[in-house]
């Protein structure tokens, strides 16, 4: 055809300009491919950290809660749209054009960095935008939304976009509106990344192990439970805080095994202690993350059956949190493990954000009051009627009442006259390894009797 025009072509060359164009076209095509999901046609989060930040620039995150449950309920031809109704709304309260869409209800962009306090106030700002339900073709859902925060200007996009994801996951897992990723975690990561394999040798090894801490009869002013207590010694990095190491075992999945370690270390101890004719309680600390699982009952079960002890020694303590995924399953859980004969115990009673609502859900034994309201006791007034009042409510419901946190005796009298049940704190014996705890069990008793 060209030729018919006048112009000579030479044949060769033109296929070779044609396959380079069209494999370049190809190319193109594919790499826009990649970079934008397939049901929403939002960039995605390769997209976001394909080329480097400004300077000045925060990367934020923002995670739906049971965002796969909500695309389980609507038609598949409805989750392009839900994905991009929730990316309008934070575009709309970020004024930020440009939202990308990861999976499993993952929404991130950059913006201009703030001070610290008026960036948090945004994002509670734009948290507040989702209180309103999503309306998506005939459905209608409530929302829940956390964001994950990264201000490390000196890292490479990729990894400031994998930290603020992994912030976002934070917040969620721990109810938190905002989580802030700091830069010294990163320094964590390693040892947060290899967490099974060192939980696994910490248990071998004796690193882990468990502490008794006593609990009192406050009227008969004697030892009649304890608390097990796990402690990690690491060889380098010395004693590791409870706190922080059961919540990297939660990150990394070793929750479980772990739970179920104490259990029968705890069930070791109960069986040596009940064996000296006295009737001593176990109490042991259940992981939120554990309570709503299906196997959590048939595993113990299989632990009592194993190991052939009564359940009534044993006490389940359970802190009342918001990070309870599925309620109606955890409290089928724990209403199951108290008929076959567990005690519940709801720990840290006053300080989560639906106390009352989780003693009316909750077929309890025992309510044990904070350490921030008994540390107060003495000196405030408003903490000595809060104390009064649960007490009265508890023992209204035919309920026992731990006190934890007894530093003094005037404490431990102060409990006493307002009827408290029993009492745990250092006045009353600090954790100890058991064999510790043995020794000093009975002088503990003839040194305390005299305290009533």
């Amino acid at each position: 055809m060209l030729q018919l025009i006048g112009i000579t072509v030479d044949v060769g060359a033109a296929i070779l300009c044609l396959c380079l164009y069209g494999g370049a076209r190809v190319w193109q095509l594919r790499v826009r491919r990649v970079q934008h999901t397939s049901t929403s046609g939002l960039p995605n989060l390769l997209a976001l950290s394909a080329h480097p930040f400004e300077v000045g620039r925060d990367v934020i995150v923002a995670v739906i809660g049971r965002y796969e449950e909500i695309l389980a309920t609507l038609p598949k031809d409805l989750h392009g749209e839900c994905a991009r109704q929730i990316a309008r709304r934070l575009s709309v309260g970020s004024g930020i054009e440009a939202i990308f869409n990861g999976e499993g209800g993952h929404f991130a962009w950059t913006e201009e960095a703030r001070p610290l306090e008026m960036q948090l106030n945004h994002l509670e700002g734009l948290r507040a935008l989702f209180s309103a339900p999503l309306q998506i073709g005939a459905f209608t859902f409530d929302t829940n939304i956390h964001f994950g925060l990264d201000r490390n200007e000196g890292l490479d996009a990729q990894t400031r976009v994998n930290s603020a994801l992994a912030s976002a996951n934070d917040a969620l897992n721990s109810g938190r509106s905002v989580e802030l990723f700091e830069a010294e975690r990163l320094a964590e990561a390693s040892w947060e990344l290899s967490l099974h394999a060192r939980i696994d040798e910490g248990l071998r090894n004796g690193e882990i192990w468990l502490a008794y801490q006593s609990q009192w009869d406050m009227r008969r002013g004697e030892p009649c439970g304890a608390e097990a207590l796990i402690r990690w010694n690491h060889p380098t990095r010395g004693p590791i805080a409870p706190d922080a190491f059961i919540l990297q075992a939660e990150r990394a999945g070793r929750i479980d095994a772990l739970t179920y370690w104490v259990v029968d270390e705890a069930i070791t101890a109960a069986l040596a202690l009940n064996a000296q004719g006295r009737h001593f309680q176990m109490s042991i600390n259940l992981s939120a993350q554990m309570v709503d699982k299906p196997s959590l009952v048939a595993n113990f079960a299989e632990i009592v059956r194993r190991r052939n002890i009564d359940p009534r020694l044993l006490t389940v303590e359970v802190t009342e949190t918001s990070s309870v995924r599925n309620r109606p399953a955890a409290v089928q859980n724990l209403s199951q493990l108290r008929a076959m004969g567990f005690r519940l115990s709801i720990d840290d009673f006053g300080t989560g954000e639906a106390s009352l609502a989780y003693l009316a859900d909750l077929p309890s034994d025992e309510l044990k009051l904070d350490r921030r309201f008994v540390s107060k006791l003495l000196t405030h007034d408003r903490e000595r009627h809060i104390i009064r009042s649960t007490i009265g409510l508890a023992h209204a419901l035919g309920q026992t009442v731990v006190a934890e946190g007894i530093e003094d005796e005037a404490t431990y009298r102060a409990l006493l006259d307002l009827g408290c049940d029993v009492g745990q704190g250092y006045f009353l014996g600090r954790p100890q390894p058991f064999a510790e705890f043995c020794q000093g069990l009975l002088k503990m008793g003839q040194r305390q009797s005299g305290v009533v």
